[in-house]
């Protein structure tokens, strides 16, 4: 196996690795260059600098002198002041440890007490993970807000001189993850997927020798089924939202299924609304991190959502080898660890997600919770073909890629940056401790 995958992918060439080294170089002084600009301009607006040449605001200077938007004028001298509070932020961006868009994120939750913590999580974190490291977490400063966007939840229609009904709408965070779990229900129905003819989205069972293992509930028909190739690629994913060009199928199927107040008991990931609630007191959807845990403890508290608790040590579940397939149990645990998303590292695909035995099963490899991980089609590809490997050593996942980067997770933590390795992927499978799919 580690001799095959070797030549498939063989390292990265003279040249690929002469341009990595510019991208990072350039990288880096882009950051150090927005760093130095912010700076000075946080020096220009605290002395009202911007009255001397007769603007009203440092912000409105920065659009007529720089032909800035007006909203990242506004954003700009936001972040500055910001910088001159934090300086651990601000060195670390100098520095090029951190860019732009994610100090721009940061500095809406940033405090004295905690700005140490979370510019450590800044440069371990990729940017995916770091949302979700501050899901549920107040925001200390809401000034990127829009300044007259609406906070009181409406609903508003308007019949057009043509006969068309326009509308639009603002929802609650849980409501609005309610609203969507209902348009996946009715998008699975509109293609006529119900829970005694699931055959359209679970395909046959693998070969006991093939290396991955897929979810129960994965696209793709069966070999008997009579679908078309078009049929096919159209086929619905239970995971994730509905997808954006089939809004309005799903829309127009959720009004009818209400008008025909159908009993419908279809069961799907992407068709549940979760809340996680964590030891330190947060909570939070995995499909909605950015609702603070204010706006979703009533409903945990009222039992409008079953919530998911997880301990220090996350959940675990155990079906040891006696089934290769993952349950429907542990697929929702595994979602509800993860973030109801692919598990690699920077990846945010939530739709089309497999389940991945890391110590794959031909090998030996049970099918409990523990050996288990999601990852999209995308990401599973990459791993099947020996671009990136995934491996349990003791409690911790590693997460090494072909570039010689590596991640690592202890107890399904988010995933943080490690040291790069040197060598191939698979040099050191000898190990006792280590299993790779």
């Amino acid at each position: 196996m580690s001799e095959l995958l070797t030549t498939f992918t063989p390292p990265p060439s003279k040249l690929a690795r002469k341009t990595e080294e510019k991208i990072r170089a350039y990288h880096r002084h882009t950051n150090t260059t927005r760093a130095l600009l912010l700076e000075q301009i946080a020096v220009f607006d605290e002395n009202d600098f911007c009255m001397r040449y007769g603007a009203i605001s440092t912000a409105s200077w920065l659009a007529r002198e720089f032909n800035y938007a007006d909203p990242t004028a506004y954003e700009y001298v936001r972040v500055a002041r910001k910088l001159r509070i934090f300086p651990l932020l601000a060195a670390a961006f100098k520095e090029g440890r951190i860019d732009y868009t994610t100090v721009r994120y940061l500095v809406r939750y940033l405090t004295e007490e905690n700005e140490a913590e979370l510019v450590e999580l800044a440069t371990t974190l990729c940017h995916a993970e770091l949302k979700l490291a501050l899901a549920g977490a107040d925001p200390e400063d809401n000034s990127e807000d829009e300044d007259n966007a609406p906070d009181t939840p409406y609903l508003r229609t308007h019949t057009r001189e043509d006969g068309m009904l326009r509308g639009e709408f603002l929802l609650p965070a849980v409501a609005g993850e309610e609203f969507l779990a209902a348009l996946k229900i009715a998008e699975l129905a509109a293609n006529g997927i119900t829970e005694e003819a699931p055959e359209e989205l679970d395909p046959e069972p693998p070969a006991e020798t093939e290396e991955a293992c897929p979810a129960v509930m994965v696209e793709g028909p069966r070999e008997d089924s009579k679908l078309t190739v078009e049929k096919i690629l159209n086929l619905p994913s239970r995971f994730g939202p509905p997808l954006k060009d089939r809004m309005y199928d799903a829309f127009i199927t959720l009004v009818n299924m209400v008008r025909a107040t159908p009993a419908s008991p279809l069961r799907a990931p992407g068709a549940n609304v979760a809340i996680v609630c964590t030891e330190d007191g947060r909570a939070w959807m995995p499909q909605n991190p950015q609702a603070p845990s204010r706006v979703i403890r009533g409903y945990v508290a009222n039992a409008i959502a079953r919530g998911h608790l997880l301990d220090s040590a996350g959940l675990t579940l155990f079906v040891g080898r006696q089934r290769r397939l993952a349950t429907d149990g542990q697929v929702a645990a595994l979602l509800a660890v993860w973030g109801n998303q692919c598990a690699m590292p920077g990846c945010t695909h939530s739709r089309f997600i497999e389940i991945h035995h890391i110590h794959e099963w031909a090998e030996g490899g049970e099918t409990d919770i523990d050996n288990l991980i999601p990852l999209c089609s995308s990401c599973h590809s990459k791993v099947t073909h020996g671009l990136a490997h995934i491996a349990i050593t003791g409690g911790e996942i590693e997460f090494r890629f072909i570039d010689g980067s590596r991640y690592l997770t202890q107890n399904r933590c988010l995933p943080r940056r490690a040291t790069d390795f040197e060598g191939p992927l698979l040099g050191y499978r000898q190990a006792s401790d280590l299993c790779f799919a």
